[in-house]
């Protein structure tokens, strides 16, 4: 990947209400998008996205990563995916209780089960675990009708 952009970083977060509201005081507002705005089930999908001129700050309650996990833009989600398992890094895929596992450990609960890929409103997302252990989020943009 040549001159990456961020395109969205998200934040693991425990009490997902009191996280919407303490990003809505940074932003001045509510998110742009929010899965629900209220606390789920563990495992269940809380996601809230806010959004700045070029980049989006996500929230999540989900087990993705107990860190920051930073997504990055590209044209062609599959070929950058491919290029960053040829230079030795695992690709991830959403398993049961939302957790992010190498692909072949578990069965695949949200996402294409070969690639992890999951198709979204607006975008595809896929994760990759580089070599050194960090967790890499990969958004390709797509038009949208909404």
């Amino acid at each position: 990947m040549q001159n990456p952009e961020v395109a969205t970083i998200v934040f693991p977060v425990t009490d997902f209400a009191a996280s919407v509201a303490a990003w809505s005081t940074v932003f001045d507002g509510g998110p742009a998008y929010s899965s629900s705005g209220v606390e789920r089930q563990a495992g269940e999908a809380d996601f809230a996205v806010f959004k700045t001129a070029d980049t989006e700050i996500g929230l999540t309650s989900l087990p993705w990563t107990d860190a920051p996990l930073v997504f990055l833009n590209t044209a062609d989600i599959e070929a950058a995916r491919r290029d960053l398992i040829a230079a030795g890094a695992d690709g991830l895929g959403e398993v049961k209780g939302g957790r992010l596992e190498v692909l072949g450990t578990a069965p695949v609960t949200n996402g294409d089960p070969d690639t992890g890929i999951v198709d979204v409103p607006g975008s595809r997302l896929a994760a990759v675990r580089l070599s050194d252990g960090t967790t890499l989020g990969l958004r390709q943009d797509l038009a949208s009708t909404w």
